[in-house]
């Protein structure tokens, strides 16, 4: 007897598919020594997609992945971006910027503004060259602003768990990167708003509006809810660790931010970023040891899955590898540039200056989770998408290789230096 495929049989296939498999690619093949998870997880997304499962296996791909199966996973996948975002708001330290001194803020704002000053003027070049590529909501100047801060990101997160496998997260290049990306960050919300703000206003007044209300927000945020907060965790929580109650009025939170966010015409994935730095700090650790692995292992899958879905490949097609070739040189090259160059004239050495230029590359998810938001306000089209995520992958899966290339290369350097001086 031929067992009937349910609605609920087929879910839990697909999430047996998309949990266990990422994480046993990553384990038990032993692609955990070649690339972080989050590359694989991506790339296994990929795989079910269109491009790949869709035409090696075409009768497969169409019942797990028809239309009307994909219902539950795409409420899954928006609460895997909304904690991805929530988490990523909470990793941020603003006390990690506070005393670091000018050659910190010269170096970080160099390392996202070098790379999204290259981006743009690539993209206003695309969006002549090739116009297929810009989304039907864009202009050639929304395209190119869009274009040029996917080129300037770089992914606190999936940075620290790329430090963390490599032994260098307590390292002073590793703490230092850490830093640079947490300000690349804060700087990349403040970008993609006003993008966003350009992209969907119907004209200026409209697009002034929506950034007054995105910024009064943000500073109602800081001023009264974040005390409130503050308040309302040391009655839910005083002896420091988080209970079920406390993990209601987290997501709460999370919910409700992103939920004005939306109302007020921006991108709900950033309302969940404000939320995660309003949360108090003393509590980020303990918050985050309950919610990040169920988030990043089991909600996750389901994003990357849909957004594998969206990405159509097409061999056949010049421009789709022209984005992606010209979109990876130009993010290698200028944050390379922007780090290591300003790095260098601030003090560090060039071995080291070069360490951090080869790690702030690193894109992962934020870049996903960016270049879907751009999909969905039409300000990139389905082919760009597609040749992005493919950059966001290779650039990311190059990021531990290109650091210890560095390493070696500063070895060699400093052992013909010691062999010179032994000849004299």
């Amino acid at each position: 007897m031929t067992p009937v495929l349910t609605p609920a049989l087929l879910f839990l296939l697909q999430a047996l598919l998309l949990i266990a498999g990422p994480f046993l690619l990553w384990r038990l093949a032993g692609a955990r020594h070649i690339a972080p998870m989050v590359v694989i997880q991506i790339l296994f997304g990929i795989a079910l997609g269109p491009s790949l499962l869709g035409r090696a296996a075409p009768e497969l791909w169409s019942t797990l992945f028809a239309p009307a199966a994909l219902a539950p996973l795409s409420g899954l996948s928006l609460l895997a971006v909304l904690f991805f975002a929530f988490l990523t708001g909470l990793h941020l330290d603003p006390a990690e910027f506070r005393g670091r001194g000018r050659a910190f803020a010269t170096v970080s704002i160099s390392s996202m503004a070098v790379p999204t000053i290259l981006g743009t003027a690539l993209g206003w070049w695309l969006a002549g060259t090739f116009p297929g590529m810009a989304g039907p909501r864009a202009t050639p100047g929304v395209f190119a602003a869009g274009f040029g801060i996917c080129v300037g990101v770089t992914a606190l997160p999936v940075l620290g768990a790329i430090l963390r496998e490599m032994g260098l997260l307590g390292d002073r290049i590793g703490r230092m990167a850490l830093g640079y990306a947490a300000v690349n960050d804060a700087l990349l919300w403040l970008f993609i708003t006003g993008v966003l703000a350009w992209a969907t206003a119907d004209g200026g007044w409209a697009m002034l509006w929506v950034a007054l209300l995105g910024l009064a927000y943000v500073a109602v945020t800081a001023l009264v809810v974040r005390p409130i907060l503050e308040r309302l965790f040391d009655r839910v929580a005083p002896d420091g660790a988080i209970g079920d109650t406390a993990v209601v009025v987290t997501c709460a939170a999370l919910l409700a931010s992103a939920t004005v966010t939306e109302l007020i015409g921006l991108h709900y994935i950033l309302g969940a970023f404000v939320a995660g730095t309003a949360m108090p700090r003393r509590f980020a650790a303990a918050i985050l040891e309950r919610l990040e692995h169920f988030a990043t292992l089991i909600l996750l899958p389901f994003f990357f899955t849909l957004t594998g879905l969206k990405v159509t490949l097409d061999l056949s097609d010049p421009a789709q590898w022209a984005v992606f070739g010209l979109a990876s040189v130009v993010t290698l090259v200028g944050k390379m540039a922007g780090t290591a160059i300003p790095a260098r004239l601030t003090g560090e050495s060039w071995p080291d200056a070069l360490r951090l230029g080869a790690l702030m590359p690193c894109k992962g998810l934020m870049e996903v989770i960016v270049l879907t938001i751009l999909l969905e306000a039409g300000v990139l089209s389905a082919a760009c998408f597609s040749a992005m995520v493919l950059m966001a992958v290779a650039v990311t899966a190059l990021t531990q290789p290109s650091v210890r290339l560095m390493e070696r290369l500063a070895r060699r350097r400093d052992a013909s230096g010691q062999m010179g001086l032994r000849m004299f």
